[in-house]
């Protein structure tokens, strides 16, 4: 890994790909544990794996703490440059297609039901099923951006020992807010701090205080790259061991059913977070590594950049393939699912870099370039 932080950053190539993979076949998996009775499989297998792959999200804000410190360690930031890069490459995309599927979901126009839901799904990501993580990584930034020189002076291993407990106590609070019945009857005539704390209960997973530790955990890694590297290699084989004993924990609790379904979903629980922690340290050292090699590196390098493409657009492409093609084809449920996987990948990468928001992005892109850059300047987003 380069100290001088110069050229490109390949450790979280394959990261970020497997991510992207985990979260498209969760989604498919999700659809056909829903819709066993009309596609059969086998049941306990499908809901097993989507259980053990659902880490993704987690695996994208380390990757977030990870980028925004190593690139940004120890620099003087120009805020509005930051946050500019962040309108032309995130939210620009994300209105447009907070609008796409607002439309998919509402099938109208009418601007009494239309611009309500759409204005409300800006801030929630509610218009689909996935994309509150948007409003998640921004917010992150802006944690990044809050927090960034105390955590360059004072981050070390027994500050992200403190989180992680800390991240164990959220949870034990969660789940034991029910039986206080602070939350029972609060509704729209409730004090504002009983409103906000019902609303931070039951959309915990929009707000970063439920991936705290994941982003201080990327964050010491990108503040000490070497180290961090140092660490993971001397971890590697209890890291393995960790994992799958997690794994198999979860996976024998599930299915001799002393853990629900319900219970075993939760990326949150203190299992979870240990299954999840010691996935990234056995998975990291085996990214830096394919992003190194010269047969699969660049391939990796170049899906990476379509990240977004595939997180935005594969809902979409899935819908489509569920509601009007799948049920007619007579193939098995295995074949479908892979059916589904292959096409789905790509066309939400064409989909994406070929629609009106990114048309739009792009133009805005360029028009800023040219207003503010004199002809001979160049510019390089780090």
């Amino acid at each position: 890994m380069a100290t001088t932080r110069r050229g490109s950053f390949k450790d979280l190539n394959a990261f970020y790909v497997f991510g992207a993979f985990t979260v498209l076949v969760i989604h498919i998996l999700g659809f056909f544990v829903q819709a066993n009775n009309d596609y059969p499989g086998n049941y306990d297998l499908e809901a097993l794996s989507l259980i053990l792959l659902r880490f993704g999200r987690s695996l994208f804000i380390f990757g977030t703490g990870m980028l925004l410190f190593y690139w940004y360690k120890h620099k003087p930031m120009d805020w509005g440059t930051f946050w500019r890069k962040r309108w032309h490459n995130i939210i620009v995309p994300y209105i447009g297609w907070t609008g796409i599927y607002t439309f998919v979901k509402l099938q109208t126009f009418a601007p009494d039901v239309f611009f309500p839901t759409f204005f409300n799904s800006l801030f929630t990501g509610s218009s689909f099923y996935h994309l509150y993580y948007i409003p998640l990584f921004l917010q992150m930034n802006l944690l990044f951006m809050f927090t960034k020189g105390w955590l360059e002076r004072h981050l070390k291993l027994p500050l992200l020992l403190i989180a992680f407990v800390l991240q164990t106590l959220v949870y034990v609070l969660f789940i034991h807010m029910p039986e206080t019945g602070l939350l029972l009857d609060v509704n729209e005539t409730s004090p504002l701090y009983m409103q906000a704390l019902a609303h931070g209960y039951q959309s915990a997973q929009n707000y970063p205080y439920m991936y705290v530790f994941y982003f201080l955990l990327g964050a010491y890694a990108g503040l000490n790259p070497d180290r961090w590297r140092q660490f993971v290699k001397k971890h590697w084989v209890w890291a393995c061991v960790i994992c799958v004993g997690a794994t198999l924990y979860l996976a024998h609790g599930f299915l001799v059913k002393t853990i629900s379904y319900g219970e075993a979903l939760n990326i949150f629980s203190p299992l979870y977070l240990v299954y999840t922690s010691s996935f990234i340290l056995l998975f990291y050292p085996v990214s830096a590594w394919i992003g190194q090699t010269r047969l699969c590196g660049g391939w990796f390098a170049q899906l990476a950049k379509h990240n977004l493409a595939i997180y935005m657009v594969h809902p979409l492409i899935l819908f489509l393939l569920e509601s009007y093609v799948i049920f007619r084809l007579d193939w098995s449920t295995f074949a479908l699912m892979l059916a589904m996987f292959v096409v789905t990948l790509p066309l939400s990468i064409l989909v994406y870099t070929h629609k009106l928001p990114a048309w739009l992005k792009k133009r805005s892109a360029d028009q800023t370039t040219e207003k503010e850059q004199p002809a001979y300047q160049t510019f390089h987003a780090g």
